[in-house]
């Protein structure tokens, strides 16, 4: 179990370090992890612990988006190569999508204190390209 929980915050923590944009501690400009940190901390200062603002929201949610996408095209490989069926996509889609509601709406508001309204981002993120996607190869 903590081989998975490293990979867990691992993965969970890529954003924070690849925070592309500025902020001042101490009059030094900073950029990547302690800038989000920063911005977090800011965050959490203004509306209390667990609140992340809509711009750190927005571009957590772009990673967010960008994992549903390689999922789907992982989900796709696997489900042809390895299981040789388009039913294992489906199957796949769901497992995901239910280890995602636990995810945002157990593990994080528990573990980070997230709000529920964004974890349904965080959710909608994930999900509508599965949908998107689902919809498309079903035309």
């Amino acid at each position: 179990m903590k081989t998975a929980g490293r990979i867990y915050n691992f993965l969970v923590c890529i954003p924070d370090h690849l925070y592309p944009f500025s902020e001042i501690i101490d009059g030094e400009t900073v950029r990547w992890k302690r800038a989000y940190d920063q911005a977090l901390a800011r965050m959490n200062n203004i509306g209390g612990f667990g609140h992340y603002g809509a711009r750190l929201i927005a571009y957590r949610s772009l990673f967010h988006v960008l994992g549903s996408l390689l999922f789907i095209l992982f989900a796709t490989l696997v489900s042809q190569d390895l299981f040789g069926s388009q039913i294992a996509i489906y199957v796949l889609f769901g497992m995901a999508a239910f280890a995602l509601v636990y995810q945002e709406f157990f593990l994080q508001p528990r573990t980070f204190g997230q709000m529920r309204l964004h974890g349904l981002v965080d959710v909608l993120s994930w999900i509508v390209p599965f949908i998107i996607y689902l919809y498309l190869i079903l035309r």
